[in-house]
């Protein structure tokens, strides 16, 4: 799945932004004297990372802090991908009618939110980033990673603590994507289809679906049980009986809630010390040959 960059902006900070990338410029031809804050050397002894949980890659600009900030894209058959950001950022101010400049600490959360959000820009509060309702800047639609997986957190990548963060945005993500699959056929059934945007066929493979205005561009085959149309490498999948088909007991013991999850029978109740073959839930009606 090919992605597309998003680019995130602060639209109130650009002039001043603007000013402070002319300004640079400048510094570098000129020279600059630093005047530097007595609390730039803040040690907080912690990061801030940034999780991506889809299989997207963007690249934010923010200049002059963050140029071009890059956020990986998360590996198929990973949980997540990371980057991280110091706990502190030091904002460059220039000082008027000079070429001398003095920095000032930002928290990092503060830029994190203006990375991935900068509609709820200048918050630090986690939940917030779980907010559906904008906060009214009309000139920051699009710019949201949150609603497409990416947060930012204080917790560390091997914390337990974040299978519970990946999961709330799961379902930030499911609701994004159905959003856009709504909207996809709204625009189908007006005939609209050059409006249909990348983002809605990349949702209609989130779910791996098909519609008159999307075909999977996944390679297809016949499920060995109930012989539906499921992408090849498929654990499992729900058959045109709306019952769950499993194909690989491992995986889809590994992917889903063990609670949830059907017991998956021994060896000694089979009387079979071999493999077990999963058998169709549904018979499967044999097709008539051509006379």
């Amino acid at each position: 799945m090919s992605t597309l960059p998003i680019t995130a902006t602060l639209a109130g900070d650009q002039r001043r932004a603007q000013q402070q990338a002319r300004a640079t410029q400048d510094n570098e031809a000129h020279g600059a004297v630093r005047l530097t804050t007595q609390d730039s050397g803040r040690e907080a002894g912690y990061v801030i990372y940034v999780y991506n949980i889809l299989e997207r890659e963007y690249f934010v600009q923010q200049p002059p802090l963050f140029p071009n900030f890059h956020i990986p894209a998360c590996i198929k058959g990973q949980k997540f991908s990371y980057t991280v950001l110091p706990a502190f950022v030091n904002e460059r101010y220039e000082k008027t009618g000079t070429t001398e400049y003095f920095t000032k600490v930002v928290d990092g959360r503060k830029c994190a939110t203006s990375l991935l959000n900068p509609d709820a820009f200048p918050g630090t509060q986690w939940e917030a980033q779980l907010n559906l309702r904008p906060s009214g800047n009309n000139d920051q639609y699009g710019n949201n990673l949150n609603a497409y997986g990416v947060f930012w957190s204080l917790t560390q990548p091997n914390d337990p603590k974040l299978d519970g963060e990946i999961k709330m945005f799961k379902g930030r993500v499911e609701t994004t994507m159905r959003e856009l699959i709504t909207l996809g056929n709204q625009l189908s059934a007006a005939g609209d289809l050059k409006s249909v945007t990348p983002l809605m066929h990349f949702a209609m493979e989130y779910f791996n679906l098909t519609s008159p205005w999307h075909m999977t561009t996944a390679h297809m085959m016949p499920c060995p049980n109930c012989g539906d149309p499921v992408r090849e490498g498929t654990a499992y999948h729900r058959n045109s009986f709306g019952d769950r088909c499993i194909i690989d007991f491992d995986r889809y013991e590994a992917s889903v809630i063990h609670e949830a999850a059907p017991r998956r029978p021994s060896a000694r109740e089979d009387g079979d010390e071999g493999p077990r073959t999963v058998k169709p839930r549904k018979p499967v009606k044999p097709t008539k040959s051509a006379a």
